[in-house]
């Protein structure tokens, strides 16, 4: 029975985290998406209309803090699971507003994000191209400090 994990492996579709979701199906295991946010980094872009409006990364700590680079722009802030979906609040960024999205993974290690409400057109959509684990672009010490001394 080595010859399964074997051939994922040698395919790069297994990742050692046993989280089987499928292409374009919204993500519903909440420990699973915990696990994948928590203690890591994630990045991407958001695009308008077909082409990059921005790229962006950000580092989730385990505690619930996070920091979130958008070109040279760093802002502190919180994240947090409500059910199913990725929850953050940046008051640098949009004073007293919280976002959170659905997390929908495309079968090719990126993953389109779709907020609450109706879509607008006119706002860019979101798509994490990938995840790291830890925080291995430091971003925790742009803003002086370590998870636990992060305030937002």
């Amino acid at each position: 029975m080595w010859l399964v994990p074997a051939l994922l492996l040698a395919l790069g579709a297994w990742d050692g985290r046993a989280i089987a979701q499928d292409a374009g199906a919204a993500w519903r295991d909440a420990v699973a998406l915990r696990n994948f946010f928590a203690g890591n980094t994630v990045y991407g872009a958001n695009l308008y209309k077909g082409a990059v409006d921005f790229k962006w990364s950000e580092y989730h700590c385990p505690n619930g803090r996070s920091v979130y680079l958008r070109g040279s722009d760093i802002y502190r802030g919180r994240w947090w699971l409500e059910g199913s979906e990725i929850c953050y609040t940046y008051d640098e960024l949009d004073p007293g507003e919280h976002f959170c999205f659905t997390v929908f993974p495309q079968g090719d290690g990126t993953y389109d994000l779709a907020g609450r409400g109706d879509p607008d057109a006119d706002v860019s959509s979101v798509t994490i191209l990938g995840q790291l684990a830890g925080d291995p672009f430091k971003i925790q010490n742009l803003v002086g400090g370590t998870c636990e001394e992060l305030s937002s």
